[in-house]
């Protein structure tokens, strides 16, 4: 059930996004021991221009000042270690496939509690 959303602009040398999903996919698998077909993971690009910060635009990826923005999502019965350990994880081999600067990352996790997801035609509760 996990899901790794993740956001940034184009990249000026382009990246092999498919690629870098699936390394990402598999190393996530790695270090949470959750089989490959629970996990989902996704990239978006943002338009050139569409996004500030600190009321900086930029067209392409910086390696600063632009974090990629990632967003978890797990089930609730991970522990506070466990969470940790999966957002390290995930910072790690997404700066290593993607080559950003792990300082240029922003994940936020967020946890999906038992009988508040729907999947595969039902409500799901653990």
């Amino acid at each position: 059930m996990p899901f790794i959303h993740i956001k940034s602009l184009p990249f000026e040398q382009p990246r092999d996004i498919s690629r870098i999903l699936q390394l990402i996919t598999e190393d996530f698998s790695a270090a949470s021991g959750i089989d490959k077909q629970h996990i989902t993971v996704t990239w978006d690009l943002l338009s050139a221009g569409y996004y500030t910060v600190a009321g900086e635009v930029s067209d392409y990826q910086p390696d600063s000042g632009h974090p990629l923005l990632v967003e978890m999502l797990l089930p609730d019965f991970n522990s506070r270690e466990k969470i940790a350990d999966y957002i390290k994880a995930v910072a790690d081999s997404l700066s290593r496939h993607a080559q950003v600067p792990v300082n240029n990352l922003f994940i936020n996790c967020r946890l999906a509690r038992s009988g508040q997801v729907f999947d595969a035609g039902d409500l799901v509760h653990w």
